[in-house]
């Protein structure tokens, strides 16, 4: 990832694409929790064993005092090797689960690519959270109509998931929720423009398809922290 000056576009500094991509990723669905899980959340249900699944445990873990992780993972094998990293890792107390266990923790963060859901919506309980960040095209979820129906949907962007978010799509199509019932976008929330969740009860999703201006935030961001603490290493770009 290249990190360009705004005004003279000359390049500032040269980072990890892939790495910026997952951690602002993680970034984006801790700063939903924060804002919109309940605050006495402490078990987190991790759908997938993958890069994302690994930044979501690190990220959600520094905005909740979580006591366990639930790991569903595509065998339970991966999903035995993913809670021992988490474990050792991170010193949580983590084990494998079935989709149903894992559906039923306080917050749920979705990292898979699977095509269809793995959340099971009557598992979910009142006043969980959800975070759906793996399934970024229009024709594929990983949360199922009925629970998009009855809980609070907020996005990343408007504008990309009104276009791509197929756990939003899908349930329009299955007749069983509306765009314009989307209750905003989490920056709003954020900066108090919108409010987030009303109530203990009311079930919470954060649905993110990803955007490039927050790689481009995260760069900046990460650019000024390496200025400040002197790390990296420098070159000179010709001009």
């Amino acid at each position: 990832y290249v990190l360009s000056d705004y005004h003279t576009g000359l390049p500032l500094a040269i980072m990890d694409g892939g790495y910026l991509t997952a951690i602002r990723t993680a970034a984006g669905s801790a700063s939903a929790t924060r804002h919109l899980a309940r605050p006495d959340a402490r078990t987190l249900g991790v759908f997938g064993t993958g890069v994302q699944a690994r930044f979501h445990v690190e990220t959600i873990r520094r905005v909740r005092t979580l006591d366990r992780v639930l790991v569903n993972g595509s065998s339970t094998d991966k999903a035995r090797a993913f809670a021992d990293w988490v474990t050792q890792t991170t010193g949580l107390a983590a084990e494998p689960a079935s989709a149903e266990a894992a559906s039923g923790a306080d917050i749920l963060a979705a990292c898979t690519t699977s095509p269809t859901a793995v959340v099971v919506n009557e598992h979910v309980h009142e006043g969980a959270h959800v975070n759906a960040v793996g399934a970024f095209t229009p024709t594929t979820r990983e949360v199922p109509g009925p629970l998009v129906a009855r809980s609070s949907v907020f996005v990343d962007s408007r504008s990309g998931a009104l276009a791509e978010a197929g756990d939003l799509l899908l349930a329009v199509q299955d007749g069983v929720f509306s765009l314009a019932s989307v209750a905003g976008e989490v920056g709003e929330v954020v900066l108090g423009a919108r409010p987030g969740r009303t109530r203990d009860a009311e079930v919470t999703i954060y649905k993110s398809v990803g955007a490039a201006f927050l790689d481009a935030a995260t760069a900046r961001l990460a650019y000024e922290a390496a200025l400040r603490q002197a790390t990296g290493t420098a070159f000179e770009f010709g001009v």
